[in-house]
């Protein structure tokens, strides 16, 4: 929680921009617990400041001239580990060299292109939000919210619910992940292996026009078969469907079938994909018979949805507050009630394919009936 004898935050500033440089200055001057402690056109300048000016995060723009933004990215990592926010214009046919940066070390990345030149209200605003994401510290303003426990979910409430032992395997691996998740889903889904019986399902918070080079970048680096998901596609096993930024999706049931259904409903969400969708449509379809995880992330979504997976028979993970970029997520699930089983990425692969393993076995699980009229 953030007091007002806290140290600020220390910024460092790196765009090749003359303007975008200024325009972001002005935009964290006003903010009483940053500090802007340097700016630079360059990697080069950069790394000459480096070690003086001691940023707690650093903002990098992707395109720039000489050493250029992933080769300065590389060289932060290895002379003083700090959190980077890619601030950069690489959506599209770029978006591919945003995907590499976060495989590279960046925390999280803001697309400019998003944001207009003229009015940087927006921008500042999620600037900020992220600065204090990546460090782990609270605005003021949002402490009462962060400190109150999630809403409870309805179906949690209900009395006439009973416990029944039953054989059952798993059909389906649903997986949620935001800020920081882009390395942690590769090293679980390397661990994985090269065979996985059922479907992995995987909501990533991203911008529109991000998901498909995500999903191409762990399609060539993973031995299971990667791609976005399509409406009404049949999910097969040794598969993973990334959702698409700006579609919600759902698993449906054809048959014998498991199937994605992307849709822009409901709207209003804050995130789209969301987490909580596409877990509360598998508790419904799947029951029992699924494995969720929640990954590192800000907020609140996926659960409500993983107390849904877990009320009805399905096996839950969560992502340990230690190695989390942002603890948000995993920690809401854990105030429901909702997880089963805390872990580090390193093992969270390996305990899913042990999970896998074991086959049909009996399992206890709740099941709610039908209250009496």
């Amino acid at each position: 929680m953030t007091g007002g004898s806290e140290p600020r935050i220390r910024v460092a500033v790196v765009d090749d921009s003359t303007f975008i440089r200024k325009a972001i200055l002005r935009m964290l001057s006003d903010e009483p617990m940053i500090r802007v402690v340097g700016s630079a056109g360059s990697g080069e300048e950069l790394l000459t400041h480096l070690e003086d000016w001691r940023p707690d995060v650093i903002t990098l723009d992707l395109d720039m001239p000489g050493m250029g933004g992933l080769a300065t990215l590389d060289r932060i990592m290895v002379r003083r580990p700090t959190p980077v926010i890619i601030l950069s214009t690489h959506s599209g046919k770029g978006a591919p060299l945003t995907i590499e940066a976060l495989h590279r070390g960046a925390t999280d990345f803001i697309d400019k292109q998003q944001y207009s030149l003229v009015d940087f209200e927006a921008l500042r605003a999620v600037l900020i939000e992220r600065i204090f994401q990546v460090t782990n510290r609270t605005p003021p303003e949002a402490v009462e919210e962060l400190d109150a426990p999630p809403p409870t979910p309805d179906f949690m409430t209900v009395a006439d619910v009973s416990e029944v032992e039953e054989p059952t395997a798993f059909d389906l691996i649903v997986i949620g992940a935001s800020t920081g998740g882009p390395p942690t889903l590769q090293r679980i889904l390397e661990d994985l292996g090269d065979s996985v019986s059922v479907p992995v399902v995987i909501v990533q918070h991203m911008p529109v026009g991000f998901t498909e080079a995500f999903a191409e970048r762990l399609n060539a680096y993973l031995p299971l078969q990667v791609g976005e998901a399509h409406s009404m596609e049949h999910l097969l096993p040794d598969t993973v469907y990334i959702a698409p930024a700006g579609s919600h999706l759902r698993i449906e049931r054809q048959g014998n079938d498991l199937i994605a259904e992307l849709s822009a409903f409901p709207q209003g969400m804050v995130h789209v994909p969301s987490v909580d969708v596409l877990f509360d449509s598998t508790a419904d379809v799947v029951g029992h018979r699924a494995i969720g995880a929640l990954l590192t992330g800000m907020g609140r979504d996926g659960a409500q949805g993983m107390a849904a997976l877990k009320y009805r028979g399905s096996y839950t993970l969560c992502q340990d507050e230690a190695s989390c970029v942002v603890f948000g997520m995993p920690r809401a699930a854990l105030a429901l009630g909702a997880v089963h089983e805390v872990a580090t990425p390193d093992v969270m692969g390996k305990r899913i394919q042990e999970l896998i393993a074991e086959g049909p076995g009996t399992r206890r699980f709740k099941t709610r009936t039908q209250p009496s009229k």
